[in-house]
């Protein structure tokens, strides 16, 4: 009886840990993902945004010429970081023109369509700019 609770036990914290790895994606999922969606990806350097590198663990643009649709994607090695991040761009954008979200240590900025690719939303354009 022991040994079956022992082993519940570990296998909910692996759980745990891997669905809290899994919250931040890759740099190759987040670019597959958008480009997937119609978006021309670029990666920026950290100096590009006049950020540390030291700070950022990866960041890329995504653009949808045919709807308009923009996001940047700014992972950072600690949250902390990252909240700073998003507290400057929400003053930056205080506008409206790109909404800013945190998810953890990713700061995303851009329209809600592409911010809703990136949350699994839906968020996908089809030609005639109607939303799928």
């Amino acid at each position: 009886m022991k040994v079956s609770k022992t082993l519940v036990a570990v296998l909910a914290v692996i759980i745990l840990l891997v669905a809290l790895v899994a919250c931040v994606p890759s740099r190759d999922a987040c670019k597959t993902k958008y480009e997937n969606a119609g978006y021309t990806t670029t990666p920026l350097s950290a100096n590009t945004l006049e950020l540390s590198g030291e700070d950022v663990d990866f960041i890329y643009c995504g653009v949808r010429e045919d709807s308009g649709d923009y996001i940047r994607i700014v992972c950072f090695k600690k949250k902390d970081k990252a909240t700073e991040y998003a507290e400057l761009m929400n003053v930056e954008y205080s506008d409206g023109s790109y909404i800013v979200e945190q998810k953890s240590k990713v700061v995303l900025v851009g329209t809600q369509n592409a911010l809703d690719i990136y949350n699994n939303k839906g968020g996908l354009v089809e030609e005639g700019g109607e939303e799928k």
